[in-house]
């Protein structure tokens, strides 16, 4: 994840959970690397940094943050975007004209 990626998404994160100061920027930027690690293992390929990867590391922080202390499964349309991102990965490469 580039330095300017990993920027935007920080920026977006304290955005969603409605946070102005940067006191705890280390944790969330942890969080977004995170993130990212556990899309990556699940099959997604955040390799091309575009508007829909950062929202979606975004929304899986997000909901990483929020849900931390519950033991509370991923939203359905959580779920249903990292699954068509799995998907969309899959069918690219077997494709053919």
């Amino acid at each position: 994840m580039s330095e300017d990626f990993l920027a935007i998404c920080l920026e977006l994160l304290k955005l969603d959970l409605g946070i102005t100061h940067n006191l705890r920027d280390a944790y969330f930027s942890n969080a977004v690397k995170t993130a990212e690690i556990e899309l990556s293992k699940m099959g997604v390929d955040l390799t091309a940094s575009t508007v829909e990867d950062a929202k979606l590391v975004v929304d899986y922080a997000v909901w990483q943050y929020r849900k931390r202390q519950e033991d509370v499964g991923l939203s359905r349309n959580l779920k249903f975007r990292i699954n068509n991102r799995i998907i969309q990965k899959v069918g690219v490469s077997n494709a053919k004209p």
